[in-house]
């Protein structure tokens, strides 16, 4: 069960923020509860732990479902998570396993000699104990659901959840990957570009070299030159199980090793550390030769992590209420632009509807004009009708029938030509008239397509979305003190 890590009294691991009294009534740790509540308030919003709106006339809206409010359909703000992610990776054996047991104070993982972690699994806190595997797992970290691109990984995938109160573990989803080893051993999926995927979604990668074992197989030095190409910051490095070389020559000689591999394939050399550590031993036998455990520089780096996740969550979380309201205030200046832009498209649309009319009744007069003077018409016209619009005592009846009819010379009897004389000149003029309609009646749909604008139901939800959004940087500015004030109580 020894594994590595610490400083040379191991001494237990302070909490990043200490309780408070009403944190301790809680049950829960201050940065446990400040992460919670910017978790709760972008799926929650002001919500009490009843259900109920913490202040008058707040309701239950959170962040996300402002931001996905189709006024102002902000795409790029996620809800954070309410815990660290720390993956451990190392070759087979190097104690990966036994450091959740111990951090936890609780043995869910299995641990030996052979190779006993051949997938992945999260340890994570609850108030049940329980297994979840493959498809409840994708269903439980569903940010991480892209993961399943990779063939024969879903099998491979598991969450034990743990009622530990330990450490800081209420904070924390511990990722357990598969010792890496070289040679025949094959994993029924692409192992390390799971862990390179993988490590977009943690926030601190612990990798454990095993000084007796593989630490310097092929497959664990190309998953750390992998990670460094986009992780370099999220790495720290162990040689776990020190206890087990006793001999200080032996444990330099290991060192130098791993150092030597590792030069080449590391980002920011210079400031690469490689602490030794190892698990407390069950029966407290004192070492032969002192060495140092840095097993509480271990714990203080996934402390760190938590304060630094505490610290990017609430800018997270003002960054986007910033976001919100100046969306909000976009969308007033755009529906003001738009309602503006619809006043002058009306004005247009207006002035095309009325030239429309009057090109229509052109066409309308020509259209009858060309009818009159088709044969068999002007006949009927100035046989029949005229003589009887003749003997009415409305003379516009004549006159109307008149106006349409071919220009006749009373002396010839022949019809004068229309048109400047071009012949069938009514049909092209007719033509150019029908394209000049189209044309008319394109341009007025055109300009009389409105842009939408904002009732006055949507200007009020949105006046109430700024109000709330202030409400929120409200609480977020006394979740700051509360930090700052564990801050100042660790001191």
């Amino acid at each position: 069960r020894s594994l590595v890590m610490g400083s040379k009294d191991a001494k237990k691991p302070k909490d990043p923020v200490p309780k408070s009294a009403e944190d301790a009534l809680n049950g829960m740790s201050s940065t446990e509860r400040i992460l919670r509540r910017i978790h709760d308030l972008y799926a929650k919003g002001l919500v009490s732990s009843d259900g109920t709106a913490e202040k008058e006339g707040a309701g239950s809206v959170g962040i996300l479902q402002i931001a996905a409010d189709p006024l102002l359909n902000l795409t790029d703000i996620h809800k954070p998570r309410k815990k660290v992610n720390v993956m451990i990776i190392g070759n087979h054996s190097a104690g990966k396993s036994s450091f959740i047991n111990w951090y936890i104070s609780e043995e869910v993982q299995t641990t030996g000699v052979a190779i006993e972690t051949r997938g992945f699994t999260y340890v994570t806190s609850g108030r049940k104990r329980e297994t979840l595997k493959g498809d409840a797992t994708f269903a439980f970290y569903d940010h991480i659901d892209g993961l399943q691109q990779f063939k024969g990984i879903t099998e491979n995938v598991f969450t034990e959840i743990s009622t530990s109160k330990a450490k800081n573990f209420a904070c924390v989803d511990l990722l357990d990957s598969p010792g890496l080893v070289d040679g025949e051993m094959e994993y029924p999926f692409d192992v390390v570009e799971s862990i390179v995927y993988l490590a977009d979604h943690v926030d601190l990668i612990l990798c454990f070299f095993d000084p007796i074992g593989q630490a310097l197989c092929k497959r664990t030095m190309t998953a750390v030159e992998r990670l460094n190409e986009k992780h370099a910051e999220k790495l720290a490095y162990y040689m776990s199980k020190a206890d087990q070389v006793e001999k200080e020559h032996d444990r330099q000689r290991v060192l130098i090793q791993i150092t030597q591999n590792l030069a080449g394939r590391i980002k920011n050399s210079h400031a690469f550390k490689l602490p030794t550590i190892y698990l407390p031993r069950d029966d407290d036998r004192p070492l032969k030769v002192p060495i140092p455990n840095a097993l509480e520089e271990v714990c203080e780096d996934i402390d760190k992590a938590i304060r630094l996740t505490v610290q990017k969550n609430l800018t997270t979380m003002k960054n986007d209420c910033a976001s919100i309201l100046r969306k909000i205030g976009e969308a007033h200046l755009t529906d003001i632009a738009n309602r503006k832009e619809n006043n002058q498209r009306a004005l247009k649309g207006w002035g095309f509807y009325f030239v429309q009319v009057v090109v229509g009744v052109i066409t309308l007069y020509v259209s009858l004009c060309e009818t009159f003077a088709f044969g068999p018409v002007r006949q009927i016209v100035t046989g029949h009708l005229l003589p009887l619009a003749k003997a009415s005592k409305y003379d516009v009846m004549e006159a109307t029938l008149l106006a349409f009819l071919p220009f006749t010379d009373v002396n010839t009897g022949t019809v004068k030509p229309r048109w400047l004389g071009v012949p069938h000149g009514g049909a092209y003029v007719l033509f150019v008239l029908t394209c000049l309609l189209a044309t008319i009646e394109y341009m007025k749909r055109k300009v009389w397509a409105f842009h939408p604008v904002m009732t006055k139901k949507d200007v009020k939800r949105l006046a109430g979305y700024g109000e709330y959004v202030k409400e929120l940087g409200k609480v977020r500015e006394e979740l700051y003190k509360d930090y700052f004030k564990g801050l100042s109580d660790r001191d």
